[in-house]
């Protein structure tokens, strides 16, 4: 079995070992991946060890190691900065996957820099790659920010009118995390936040853009993107571009906690050990954990030391918790009383809001809802719960059943996926017009599909509606989910809808029409096709079989 590995000056923080399996054991054929961490005097001796058969490179060695190459890849020598090293037939070959990795973060997250004005914060061997990209994608101004060049943090307000930032800098990165280069508020132009940290999974500077209602992303896909090219050169071996959307979900359902937040009494704790326990994780209550830590119950610290020691002492317990990986949290109902909690459990969780009627909480002994009526402690904390919960879940008192939700949605699925719409009518046939749509069921259409699907191991999800409003509505459903490809029969709508039209196009997802007869031999308005101009593809005249036809194109053409 060969080896590889990480070279870096820290790398404690590093999730290349989990990358790296993943997609040597279910892909490419397994391999040794190793943390290499090195001082700069050792760096050539390393790279030359025969021990070793490539390697990826981080900072902040990614220009030093071009130094010790024989053959540098054509795109690294115009970039300056390498982060991926193969040795072939006794020579060392370094390559830049790392453009690849940025180019795929940005387009997958629909942040497009044309005619825009960036700014770079950092200007190391990322940085250059950055820069690369971003002129490669026609952004109007690059700027680079650095410590002691001409542009630097000391006359960063030269800049504030930048619209897009991207952090290239360690600022920010486990174990140091918590901190920002910056002042988001000062930059009313924004449109866009990239920070290339992926631990933790939200940096202070995600979050401060997640407070503006900014669109931002960290870097655990570029991570994962530029894994996937180093090991096609590690192993000669092409990998799918579907594995990257697994692997970044595999890796969080690895690292992420998942947080409950809500009111006293909502079931947090039932719910929390549940999910633990057949979940195969550590579970922790911080309730527990602060009486624990105090040697006296809740309500006996909040009358011998007051509510404001109880929050102190519940923060500094919520710091600690948070840095597990893969554990489940149950929270005190006043977590969200202080703001300084929320960058502490966003960094690397995902966060539930488990709501429950007010007359079935169960207040016994919990000290707040004895002393606040529950409707004013509701409506305290009900916009706080809101907007710090990725999903609200509804628990009624006596049922399980959001436990299985939350389960579920912890589940990532991200195979390639397509989403298959059927208009007005679609599900009357086997009823309808027999002569010209024959005499199969709708639900014999879906099955045909599903299997389809299931033959090709994506995840498939079917709508029909006779009404325009909600086919409009899927389709831009389509484009916050994350969908990969759209089958369309848009049925009657074809020849009139204006608004499918310009949601298609909204959403530039690949489509591809569908028509189950042949519309072309048919009166002459079926002739006529609004939804077309914005598809890839149109079929028609092939009866069921052309829904098949459709997503095989569509898979054929687009998931790699």
């Amino acid at each position: 079995m060969k080896n590889f590995g990480l070279i870096g000056k820290k790398l404690e923080h590093s999730y290349s070992p989990l990358v790296h399996k993943m997609l040597g054991d279910n892909i490419s054929g397994s391999y040794n991946y190793e943390l290499l961490e090195v001082e700069e005097d050792d760096l050539e001796t390393l790279i030359k060890n025969d021990k070793y058969s490539g390697f990826n490179v981080t900072i902040p060695y990614k220009k030093l190691a071009m130094k010790y190459c024989d053959e540098i890849s054509k795109e690294a020598l115009e970039i300056g900065s390498i982060n991926t090293i193969v040795k072939v037939d006794g020579k060392i070959k370094g390559y830049n996957t790392d453009y690849y990795g940025f180019n795929y973060l940005l387009k997958s997250n629909n942040i497009n820099p044309e005619g825009l004005k960036c700014i770079v914060l950092g200007s190391g061997g990322s940085s250059l790659t950055v820069q690369a990209v971003l002129k490669d994608l026609k952004a109007r101004e690059v700027v680079v920010i650095s410590r002691s060049g001409a542009n630097n943090y000391k006359n960063l307000n030269l800049h504030y009118d930048a619209q897009i930032i991207v952090n290239t800098t360690p600022v920010g990165m486990y174990p140091n995390s918590g901190v920002s280069l910056l002042d988001l508020s000062k930059f009313e132009n924004c449109r866009g936040v990239v920070d290339l940290i992926y631990n933790p999974h939200m940096t202070r500077l995600l979050i401060d853009a997640k407070i503006k209602g900014i669109p931002h992303v960290g870097g655990l896909e570029m991570l994962v993107a530029q894994a996937k090219k180093s090991s096609e050169l590690f192993k000669g071996f092409k990998i799918n571009k579907n594995e990257i959307k697994r692997i970044v979900g595999n890796v969080k359902d690895e690292t992420l906690n998942i947080i409950l937040i809500g009111m006293p009494g909502s079931g947090k704790s039932h719910i929390g050990k549940m999910m633990a326990e057949s979940l195969e994780r550590e579970f922790f209550d911080t309730d527990k954990l602060i009486e624990k830590r105090e040697g006296m119950s809740i309500p006996e610290i909040f009358e011998k030391r007051g509510e404001e020691y109880f929050r102190r002492v519940e923060t500094e317990v919520l710091k600690e918790v948070c840095k597990e990986k893969k554990a489940v949290i149950s929270t005190g109902g006043g977590i969200v009383t202080r703001d300084e909690n929320y960058p502490i459990i966003r960094e690397n969780s995902e966060i539930f809001w488990i709501k429950r009627d007010l007359k079935d909480l169960e207040v016994k002994d919990r000290p707040i809802s004895l002393s606040t009526p529950l409707e004013e402690l509701y409506e305290q904390r009900k916009e706080l719960y809101k907007a710090w919960s990725d999903k609200i879940i509804d628990n009624p008192k006596g049922s399980n059943y959001s436990f299985g939700i939350i389960k579920d949605d912890c589940y990532i699925d991200n195979r390639w996926s397509v989403l298959v719409i059927n208009g007005p009518n679609i599900n009357m046939l086997g009823i309808r017009e027999k002569g010209i749509y024959g005499d199969k069921s709708y639900n014999t259409l879906n099955k045909m599909i599903q299997e389809k699907a299931n033959k090709l191991n994506i995840k498939l999800e079917i709508f029909q509606s006779n009404h325009e409003g909600d086919i409009v509505d899927k389709i831009q459903e389509s484009y916050f989910k994350g969908y990969d490809g759209i089958v369309i029969n848009p049925a009657g709508y074809t020849h009139t809808s204006v608004a499918i039209l310009d949601a298609i196009k909204a959403v530039q997802i690949p489509t591809v029409e569908v028509h189950i007869s042949d519309v072309n031999n048919r009166e002459d308005f079926r002739k006529v096709s609004y939804v077309r101009e914005a598809c890839v593809e149109s079929i028609s005249n092939r009866g069921f079989k052309g829904y098949l036809d459709a997503i095989d194109f569509l898979y054929e053409n687009y998931s790699d």
